[in-house]
């Protein structure tokens, strides 16, 4: 049986409160103010990898599904003697099967305090003692599960970590510290190996690595090097010292020693993801396949350690792609909000907040807004700090709102979502008369400045044109000088009528099961002249025509609706500018 909900405790900080994963998601994010206990917490992990629970003297609290393969192990299929009475299988242990189960492991893997899930009762009709024997049974099922992540290879990076000038050596490692970094690299790009091929480091290593940094720099090459100087006083006798080197157009190649940590601490995030995978290091658990990932866990302490939130953020994008293209498993451990604010809306990703009241520490599971709250108080961060939007993008009304998310979904193919990346916020239409968008120093007090809820914004507006050059509203014009004059900012006043004008006539029939639609024209009244003349319909609600017409609107039928395409690259790259 593979258990997946796991707590523990007796293991230094975690002295007599639970702690542990109620499951596991392809990014765990381990959060907690310094010294809480987040790296014993990942001890859990490296133990489940590699043991059965027991095995350290810990005491477990354990939550699985029983399956038909561990309960033949003990209910045998030909058996019809002893206590259980009956035919042990067919009788006693197919009731079983598929039930869910929460028990107590302690440290000389004695089961208790099992409970059953579903109103299930586990009594025998054959009486006490088949009852009894029943359950002895099912604790030797227990005794003997084990996690899902068990006998997965289990890679870890320290936060005091770094990468080093080092001798060659033919046995391949990469430590938790970085140690062994550098002879990994010689060892690809030196060697003609075709167990060791260059193209990992020279092609898959540098473009991951270009694509994290982005705009920060743009590396041409990755090199290795001898180094004339020795590296310490025990290999000063020796003349191979190998250093990684990394060079950017215009400034050739520069030694890693004269680097930031910053730009070691990706290379050994990649080295990890990218190139451990190919070597041999665990005889234990040979691989036959070297591109297969999915059998291996990733432990990343504290990776905001010299990074630039934009460059962590990036760094953070590529590790979630990475599990869900690999059916890889990541944990990393963080004080950094910045951490909260990507992960907190991913469906890939959890948030176990650590705590600790001087005595012991324990955890949970972040699940709500007011658990984020609480995780901001704890870390000293302002909710301004993390739980505001990175922008806003100011819309008319709720239908609008359903447009424009799923437009973006549209053109990015889902990478940006609402409530990570931007947010979505309503004017109220003709109230957009008594709102403005301008400076403190310039702001009419009678009138509320959204500007000061966020600086990052897009505005959209229906032009409510009726014919070719015809003018906007007064509202609309004074809006639009006062976002031209923000820098970064973008409002788009439709080039048709009203949002709804953008809906294909195809989409509007297959939402609506009508026969051929003609699509609404750009200066059309839509409400209530086409619903009426075209829809044959006395009204309908705005949200509810949104919701029933989104399900069939792809990229291909709205690129040519009058300036969607450019619209959506303008506001696409607004939100991109938010989140570098």
């Amino acid at each position: 049986m593979n258990v997946d909900s796991i707590y523990f405790k007796g293991h230094l900080c975690f002295k007599d409160k639970w702690a542990g994963f109620d499951t596991i998601k392809p990014i765990n994010v381990i959060i907690g103010r310094n010294n809480s206990g987040k790296s014993h917490l990942v001890d859990l992990i490296e133990a489940l990898c590699s043991e059965k629970l027991a095995e350290r003297g810990w005491q477990y609290h354990c939550k699985g599904i029983l399956d038909e393969k561990s309960l033949q192990r003990y209910f045998e299929k030909n058996r019809n003697q002893g206590d259980l009475r009956g035919n042990h299988w067919n009788d006693h242990g197919r009731c079983f099967i598929n039930k869910s189960i929460t028990y107590e492991l302690d440290k000389n893997l004695q089961v208790s305090n099992e409970f059953f899930e579903e109103d299930f009762d586990p009594k025998s009709p054959y009486g006490e003692r088949s009852t009894q024997k029943r359950m002895s049974y099912i604790r030797d099922v227990l005794r003997n599960s084990n996690h899902q992540l068990n006998k997965k290879t289990f890679r870890k990076l320290l936060a005091d970590r770094d990468i080093k000038i080092e001798l060659p050596d033919t046995n391949l490692r990469l430590d938790p510290d970085g140690n062994g970094a550098s002879n990994i690299v010689r060892r690809f790009i030196v060697t003609s190996d075709e167990d060791y091929p260059r193209e990992v480091i020279q092609k898959e290593l540098l473009s991951a690595l270009n694509r994290i940094f982005g705009n920060d720099g743009q590396f041409e090459e990755i090199q290795i090097q001898l180094h004339d100087n020795p590296v310490n006083e025990e290999t000063k006798d020796h003349k191979d010292h190998w250093e990684i080197y990394l060079a950017e157009k215009d400034k050739g190649l520069i030694p890693l020693s004269k680097s930031g940590s910053g730009l070691k601490t990706v290379i050994l995030v990649l080295l990890n993801l990218l190139v451990i995978p190919r070597i041999d290091i665990d005889d234990k658990l040979p691989r036959i396949n070297k591109e297969d990932k999915s059998m291996f866990v990733f432990a990343f302490e504290e990776l905001e350690n010299n990074l630039h939130p934009a460059l962590l953020r990036r760094l953070f994008a590529y590790l979630e792609k990475f599990v869900v293209d690999e059916n890889s498993t990541i944990f990393l451990t963080t004080h950094s909000s910045t951490a909260l604010d990507f992960f907190g809306m991913s469906d890939n990703a959890q948030i176990i907040h650590v705590e600790h009241d001087g005595k012991t520490a324990s955890s949970k599971t972040v699940s709500t807004h007011l658990d984020h709250l609480e995780v901001v108080r704890e870390l000293g961060t302002r909710p301004s700090d993390l739980l505001q939007a990175n922008g806003i993008v100011w819309v008319e009304g709720p239908s609008d709102r359903i447009y424009l998310n799923h437009w973006i979904h549209l053109y990015t193919e889902g990478r940006y979502q609402e409530g990570r990346d931007y947010q979505c916020a309503f004017y109220g239409g003709a109230l957009l008369a008594r709102t403005q968008f301008s400076s403190p120093a310039q702001a009419d007090t009678e009138l509320a400045n959204l500007l000061q809820i966020n600086s990052n914004i897009v505005v959209v507006c229906d032009s409510d044109r009726n014919r070719k050059g015809a003018r906007i509203k007064p509202r609309v014009a004074k809006i639009k000088s006062q976002v031209k004059a923000i820098p970064g900012a973008h409002i788009w006043i439709t080039e048709a009528k009203e949002i709804e004008n953008y809906i294909p006539g195809s989409v509007l029939q297959n939402a609506l099961n009508l026969s051929s639609l003609p699509d609404p024209k750009q200066y059309e009244v839509f409400f209530p002249s086409y619903v009426s003349e075209k829809l044959n319909k006395n009204s309908m609600d705005k949200v509810n025509l949104a919701i029933s017409t989104i399900r069939y609107m792809d990229k291909n039928v709205m690129l040519n609706r009058f300036d969607w395409e450019d619209q959506m690259k303008r506001i696409v790259k607004c939100i991109e500018s938010w989140n570098s």
